[in-house]
């Protein structure tokens, strides 16, 4: 082999990625840890496989071609052993080999570049920094026919849809995923982690070293973990009453079920439409949990007093369907004190959480985690499909958990 396959250091979680073999793996590790190199072996070391077709094809893919060429050409070149090379095409950032299989280096930055031939498997590195869609869209039709594999790898950048992936790779319900993480400590020497300490904010350390997912510092519902938060042992307790909020919206609607004992409090259930009503909505809570016999009462978005499209209130319909226990503020509470009161609730000044969700509630989970504020003071509501299921769950919690403290005023007849 050339000179290039310098013996690596042993990393355990590097073998288990290497001898797992998985189809898809996801590969979030700190910076300077290996994570680059291993790929680029990877690729090579298929290159000889034989296949049944007659033109095995690889991938080195970046956010951009130019990254992916400062990244990977060189370096391909020198490790594909000399003996098997049939021609290096400079332009393309292509090599070919005796074995008539492929090794391209390409840039994610126009994704459809991989479309239009089949792949038998490639790198996607700084996945995190590349278009959303360009996974489902382009990549993975284009590895259906062969089977092909591919690596995720990359530090992790915010809470994107790398974050996705990895929580899809490690939930362990798809046997061709895998997740492989490690930070950086394992890799570089203790003073070059220290000395990257001594410069760095907690939050990008642990992002750039430790291969943590990070929400940014606008997180509004910063209180969230999911390890601490997300119980998948929660059920709907008989002996309770359910509470349904509700945020009423014109494209994705999207409702939580929760229940409160003790001042613990439990979103048992979400349930989400798009392009759906108020009535499709009703009916589905209905059909789901009409005949829970401690009832059920309606919390939300003091607009839906508001005539709909229909010619009637969004309450309205809900309480001819009959959910008639319905508990509406006359005007809804500042913003920053509904979130303030969700946050109290994850987690208040001695520590201690009181607000846990079931791992179906997947909308609200992407909102604790993602949901930021904007300078003005108010919600970043710019993705379509965010804030929805935190407006929803803020209505009940503000309601029921305020942080304010009510106290009569003797000059006063009537409180409400």
């Amino acid at each position: 082999m050339p000179a290039r396959w310098h013996a690596l250091r042993p990393h355990p979680e590097q073998r288990r990625l290497w001898t797992e073999a998985k189809r898809f793996a996801v590969v979030p590790a700190g910076r300077r840890s290996g994570k680059t190199e291993i790929a680029k072996r990877r690729l090579v070391c298929g290159l000889p496989a034989k296949k049944p077709w007659s033109d095995p094809r690889y991938f080195a893919a970046a956010p951009t071609r130019e990254q992916a060429k400062r990244v990977y050409w060189n370096d391909i070149k020198a490790l594909v052993p000399g003996k098997w090379v049939k021609k290096v095409y400079e332009s393309d950032l292509c090599v070919t080999t005796k074995y008539k299989s492929e090794l391209w280096v390409l840039g994610m930055d126009r994704p459809e570049r991989i479309e239009g031939t089949p792949w038998d498997g490639g790198v996607l590195d700084e996945y995190a920094n590349m278009k959303p869609n360009a996974w489902t869209e382009n990549i993975r039709p284009a590895l259906a026919d062969r089977a092909g594999w591919c690596w995720f790898v990359g530090v992790p950048e915010g809470l994107n849809h790398y974050k996705d992936l990895a929580d899809y790779a490690g939930s362990g319900s798809d046997a061709d995923w895998g997740l492989y993480r490690w930070n950086s400590s394992g890799i570089l020497p203790a003073a070059e982690i220290e000395a990257a300490r001594r410069v760095m904010d907690p939050r990008t350390f642990r992002q750039e070293f430790e291969a943590s997912f990070e929400g940014s510092t606008g997180r509004a519902y910063y209180a969230y973990n999911s390890k601490r938060h997300e119980d998948s042992s929660i059920s709907v307790n008989k002996r309770l009453k359910l509470f349904v909020c509700c945020d009423f919206n014109v494209g994705l609607s999207v409702w939580e079920v929760v229940q409160a004992d003790k001042g613990r409090v439990q979103v048992v259930d979400e349930i989400a439409l798009r392009d759906t009503n108020t009535l499709e909505m009703g009916r589905l809570v209905l059909s789901k949990y009409g005949s829970h016999t401690e009832g059920i009462a309606v919390y939300g978005d003091s607009a839906g007093m508001n005539r709909s499209t229909a010619g009637k209130s969004d309450y309205a319909i809900l309480y001819e369907l009959g959910l008639r226990d319905q508990r509406i503020g006359r005007a809804n509470p500042p913003v920053r004190d509904r979130v303030n009161s969700v946050n109290a609730l994850l987690e208040n000044a001695d520590g201690e959480a009181r607000l846990f969700h079931h791992p179906r509630c997947a909308h609200l989970k992407k909102d604790l985690e993602t949901v930021e504020w904007l300078s003005n003071g108010g919600l970043d509501k710019s993705n379509s499909e965010r804030t929805h299921a935190t407006d929803a769950l803020g209505y009940f919690v503000e309601r029921e958990y305020p942080l304010r403290i009510d106290r009569p005023d003797p000059g006063m007849r009537f409180y409400k």
